[in-house]
């Protein structure tokens, strides 16, 4: 691949970008090292240099083995994500570069071809990886087949060759339960042929040369999974039995696929594979649950500036003010290993603050997540006072929402805000909105003046303590705002207004449940009210019009944050992809005209934002937001 790039005079010259796929040969060995940083997504670029070297080394009288390596810290994340819902992307179709096309290159190889798998082979990886003909792995490899997440199924054949190697009843929970295996469990299983403990690409090449001149062996070939039918057509049924009447449509059609495997020979059932995978692509679901994962990622990134900083470390950290929440966030900074400082001048606040800590530690100990002897060492690093001077010392100081006042003093550590920051903060301010557990999305909030340094030990903490750090500005946080958002409009649904009566709260709380928000996305569907339309309308329509408000007020840096911060925290389904998705899918023409009639009874709720205005003049939706 060439790149143009511009010299100091300005004039462009061609520069070599880094190769996707690098090709070194050891004796009869040819060993392709895939090396698309950082993950080794499946590009088309990537699996289109995959295949004319392997058309290339065919023919080559001196290559007489493949071995497929990584040059990164992963063998491959699979496909490509801005391809996904692209005609062609992953399917089986032979006519393209897909990624089916190249593992069925693979498979039908005449040479013998190992897989050397490396950190996490998933998705498309491991599907790449089960064409070959053997499979070694080294010890802290991980494979999963996580696809049902995100509304569809693996289309590149591992459907059909999973189950061939290792029975239905495990290739379904690998794609059902979507958690990665560990290489001994790929091995005990039958999904791998060798863990490696050491020098993986070394090995693999050894391997392969003990490989040359046999017959290689085809995973459409293989028979272990098929040696008892009963037990598989039970694995099968039960599944079935199990996703019944699930909303999304991606776990059963998986149970068909393993089901044709059984039953059809592989080009049948890659065919099959092929047209189930092309029929979830793009329904609304799947296109919501990669919306909702883009999301997510792009919420996490670093803004510009902050990612090269170098924070003072925080290993003893101080508290100005107690409370619940305080007591919740302390909880987790004893459980990451920090010494920790409670200081509240009001007596009360500060024993009811301990007192918490203490039930929930004893909680987790007759829980089994805690053990007595780690109960005590936390109460070791956990100090206490009413008075400010236990602060001195400390690297970093959390102030809680309503702390006293705190005064001025030039040798005190930094000062953060544990909690929202207003807009009347001042410009140098700098918030952590905490995450309620570890996992959990957390958001931190900056001033436009506050220092890259402060930021970054604050993103630091909220790392170590194991929060999804989104960022924010002023007059958040986005939960809350989003929050409070869908409640106003579900009160509004219950007080009614000239026009109609309110709603029964039971009616509300239904139709919700009926479009999975409130309940898991493996719960049942259940029938819908009639006025299930009106509620789910009310309802995204004022969460909508509050992030299109939050992106006008710098609260949200894109749309898609917004969107991240509803799936995160639970407020929407992950397949509905958040709120201005789905205003996007809605139209926001449409949309403003909706809003524009809703507001004649709330306007505080539904008066449209200027935004829907500038975009819709524009020609422009929430995604072109997005990309900027």
């Amino acid at each position: 691949m060439e790149a143009r790039t511009a010299d100091q005079s300005g004039v462009k010259t061609d520069v070599k970008a880094p190769a996707l796929l690098q090709q070194d040969q050891v004796g009869a060995v040819l060993v392709l090292v895939l090396a698309n940083r950082p993950v080794n997504a499946l590009s088309a670029d990537l699996r289109a240099a995959l295949m004319r070297a392997l058309t290339a080394a065919q023919d080559a009288p001196d290559v007489a083995a493949i071995v497929i390596a990584s040059d990164t810290a992963q063998f491959s994340a699979g496909a490509d994500m801005a391809e996904l819902g692209q005609p062609g992307a992953k399917t089986n179709r032979a006519d393209q570069t897909t990624l089916g096309a190249l593992c069925t290159m693979i498979e039908n190889f005449p040479k013998p071809v190992v897989a050397a798998i490396n950190g996490h082979a998933v998705g498309g990886g491991l599907e790449l990886a089960l064409a070959a003909h053997v499979r070694l792995a080294e010890l802290t490899a991980q494979m999963g087949l996580p696809e049902v997440h995100l509304g569809i199924l693996p289309g590149a054949g591992g459907t059909q060759r999973l189950p061939r190697l290792v029975g239905a009843g495990p290739a379904l929970q690998i794609m059902l339960e979507s958690k990665p295996i560990t290489a001994p469990q790929a091995l005990a299983i039958g999904l791998i042929d060798g863990v490696v403990k050491s020098d993986l690409r070394d090995n693999a090449i050894t391997y392969a040369a003990t490989l040359v001149g046999k017959p290689p062996r085809r995973t459409a070939d293989c028979r272990d999974g098929l040696r008892d039918p009963a037990a598989y057509r039970a694995a099968v049924v039960a599944r079935r039995k199990q996703f019944a009447g699930a909303r999304l449509p991606a776990a059963l059609r998986i149970v068909d696929c393993v089901e044709a495997a059984q039953v059809l020979p592989i080009e049948q059932g890659l065919a099959f594979e092929s047209a189930a995978f092309d029929n979830l692509v793009n329904t609304p679901e799947a296109r919501g649950l990669r919306h909702a994962f883009m999301a997510e990622r792009r919420a996490l990134f670093v803004p510009e500036g902050l990612a090269a900083a170098a924070p003072p470390a925080v290993q003893r950290l101080g508290f100005w003010g107690g409370g619940d929440r305080v007591g919740d966030v302390i909880v987790q900074a004893l459980a990451a290993g920090l010494q920790v400082s409670l200081i509240d001048p009001r007596r009360e606040v500060l024993l009811a603050t301990l007192e918490r800590i203490a039930a929930r530690q004893e909680t987790a100990v007759a829980d089994g997540r805690m053990t007595a002897q780690s109960r005590d060492a936390d109460w070791a690093r956990l100090h206490q006072s009413l008075d400010a001077a236990g602060l001195t010392g400390v690297d970093l100081i959390l102030r809680a929402p309503d702390a006293p006042a705190l005064g001025d003093d030039p040798g005190r550590a930094p000062v953060i805000a544990l909690g929202p920051l207003v807009p009347r903060s001042p410009g140098d301010a700098v918030a952590l909105v905490p995450g309620l557990a570890a996992g959990l999305a957390a958001e931190l909030c900056a001033g436009p003046a506050a220092p890259v340094a402060l930021r970054a030990q604050a993103l630091a903490l909220g790392r170590r303590l194991g929060w999804k750090v989104m960022f924010s500005g002023p007059g958040g946080p986005i939960e809350r705002r989003l929050r409070a958002a869908i409640t106003a409009a579900i009160d509004g649904l219950e007080r009614g207004g000239p026009e109609h009566e309110g709603l029964p709260r039971e009616v509300i709380a239904a139709s919700l449940a009926a479009m999975g928000i409130g309940v898991s996305d493996s719960a049942p569907v259940t029938a819908a009210p009639a006025q299930s339309g009106t509620v789910l309308g009310a309802c995204l329509a004022a969460l909508a019009n509050a992030g299109a408000r939050m992106i006008s007020e710098g609260v949200a840096r894109r749309p898609a944050d917004i969107d991240a911060m509803a799936v995160f925290s639970g407020i929407l389904p992950r397949w509905m992809g958040g709120p201005m998705f789905w205003a996007d899918l809605r139209g926001l023409i449409v949309l403003r005209a909706d809003l524009r009639a809703r507001a004649t009874r709330d306007p505080v709720l539904y008066a449209p934002d200027p935004l829907f205005d500038h975009l819709i003049r524009d020609g422009l939706d929430f995604a072109a937001l997005n990309r900027q």
